[in-house]
């Protein structure tokens, strides 16, 4: 990994911990996962909020929280001097997993 990819991974690892410590407080949250591709970047950026069960991962969308994070994400990144060209396509919210 270059030393600029290595930067922007640090940049974004802290706003992620520091999203992922803010989430906790939404009722359901399991936990934060993400890709990238850093070819891409930022465009290739995924960010994924895990919920427990889809009744809770419901509440949450219908109470607009996925735009909040949304927000939440663009100015944090910002912040850092990465710009999210929309960030609708970088979060996502998502139930459990069906086996």
């Amino acid at each position: 990994m270059s030393k600029i990819c290595q930067r922007l991974n640090e940049k974004l690892l802290a706003v992620l911990a520091h999203m992922s410590e803010e989430a906790k407080q939404i009722e359901g949250f399991s936990h934060l996962s993400h890709t990238v591709e850093f070819d891409c970047f930022p465009g290739s950026l995924l960010v994924h909020y895990h919920f427990t069960d889809t009744q809770t991962l419901r509440i949450a969308l219908d109470s607009h929280v996925e735009t909040k994070l949304q927000k939440q994400l663009h100015k944090l990144l910002f912040k850092k001097g990465i710009l999210l060209k929309d960030p609708k396509m970088n979060l996502k919210l998502q139930g459990p997993k069906q086996l």
